[in-house]
């Protein structure tokens, strides 16, 4: 029974833990990006980087998939215009408004685990 609670507790826990990381490496990337790049680009950075983060946690169990790695990094990549191209510091940007531009790009890096997923799977299994 005791067991069983403390299991209840870190299920509980680590999603919290998971979204102040998130948080956290987004600040960071964010600070470093603000020094190299124009402000407005660090933002997106930032914003992508939280993109990529999830889309990675939510396939989490196919880390050990060499493959999982290109396509995050291929994911990565096209959110590249969103990050130089996008008005991420504009006034009338407001973070609901910033969602409308991460939402795609999350679904872009996860859209890349999804297709290599099912084209490696696909050829390494016996027909």
């Amino acid at each position: 029974m005791a067991s069983q609670e403390k299991n209840q507790e870190k299920k509980d826990l680590y999603p919290f833990s998971f979204m102040v990381l998130i948080f956290l490496v987004a600040v960071i990337i964010s600070s470093i990006a603000k020094q190299h790049t124009s402000s407005n680009a660090a933002w997106g950075i930032g914003a992508c980087t939280v993109a990529l983060m999830v889309a990675a946690k939510t396939r989490w169990e196919l880390k050990g998939k060499w493959w999982f790695w290109i396509a995050l990094c291929i994911g990565s990549a096209l959110q590249l215009p969103l990050v130089f191209l996008m008005p991420w510091s504009n006034q009338y940007l407001t973070g609901i408004g910033a969602m409308a531009f991460v939402i795609p790009g999350f679904l872009m890096a996860y859209g890349c685990i999804y297709i290599a997923e099912k084209f490696f799977e696909n050829s390494s299994s016996p027909k």
